[in-house]
């Protein structure tokens, strides 16, 4: 069983880089860390041009500097006087690229978050900033696109397989539904693709419907106070997921960190989700025993 701690307390962290989708993230992750009553780190990673000829950076410090305070206090500003009592925020600006900076801070925070942009073709492309932040970071993270709600969900759905443990997005899950006062939804897909699975199905479904049961058992004993549901559809895990959540949710997922130098392949439930889910997309890892670190 889970040793689960509900409380936070080391903060949420928040990239922001001037567009629309950023601020977009840091609305919700201010609201967020209000829930929670954690600090929010606000991170800006400028960028350094290099020289036509020679690859040397080619900026003066002060433009860089104005660039990355004009960037940050939009964002402060967004903040309005009761937030600003209730939420300590603080501003971390640093060179070089965005992903990387997030990656070393989601080592030491609660959750990372990132906003979501892109069309339904450029935001799959590998290397984008809430996908390699999705796939390597240390801690849970947050992807927000734009039409998602930005205050408490009102409902944390976990997208639950059985091939992993459960344990790291059902603890997240829990804090979340914990934090906001709503429901947790423990969503499971069987797929049905074969004759023999049809006619096994309603065993199949008795059987997942008994772990759901139990999962959510477990996890109710350590935090009482929440309501959980279970549900048990068929067909496509993403079909499914997608037709169960409207922008006013949470979707939790598990999955694997992926090391850098092996890179996450396009295409997986959680990398579609990431690009196509109309809420805020949670992430969280389960550790793979002796997996090599980077």
């Amino acid at each position: 069983m889970s040793t689960m701690d509900e409380t936070w307390t080391r903060g949420i962290v928040v990239g922001v880089d001037g567009s629309p989708e950023s601020y977009h993230a840091f609305d919700w992750a201010r609201a967020a860390a209000a829930r929670h009553h954690v600090p929010l780190t606000i991170s800006h990673a400028e960028a350094v041009p290099v020289g036509p000829v020679t690859p040397v950076p080619a900026y003066e410090i002060e433009t860089l500097q104005d660039a990355t305070q004009r960037i940050l206090s939009s964002a402060l500003d967004r903040i309005d006087h009761a937030d600003r009592v209730s939420v300590h925020v603080d501003a971390v600006p640093s060179v070089g690229a965005p992903a990387p900076a997030l990656l070393h801070a989601s080592r030491d925070v609660d959750l990372v978050v990132v906003g979501r942009r892109g069309t339904d073709v450029t935001r799959h492309i590998l290397g984008s900033v809430s996908a390699t932040v999705a796939a390597h970071a240390r801690g849970p993270a947050a992807v927000v696109p734009t039409g998602a709600r930005t205050g408490d969900p009102e409902r944390v759905v976990v997208g639950i397989g059985f091939d992993d443990d459960p344990a790291a997005p059902l603890d997240l899950a829990f804090a979340e539904a914990r934090a906001a006062g709503c429901p947790v939804v423990l969503l499971h897909t069987v797929q049905q693709s074969t004759r023999v699975a049809r006619e096994a199905g309603a065993g199949r479904m008795e059987d997942v419907e008994a772990a759901l049961q139990g999962l959510a058992h477990r996890w109710k004993e350590l935090v009482p106070d929440v309501e959980c549901r279970q549900e048990v559809r068929t067909g496509s895990p993403v079909d499914a997921l997608l037709e169960h959540v409207t922008p006013s949710d949470l979707l939790v997922l598990g999955g694997h960190r992926h090391p850098r130098f092996v890179g996450r392949l396009l295409g997986s439930v959680p990398d579609v989700l990431l690009g196509d889910a109309p809420c805020v997309v949670a992430v969280a890892h389960t550790a793979r025993p002796h997996a090599a670190t980077d």
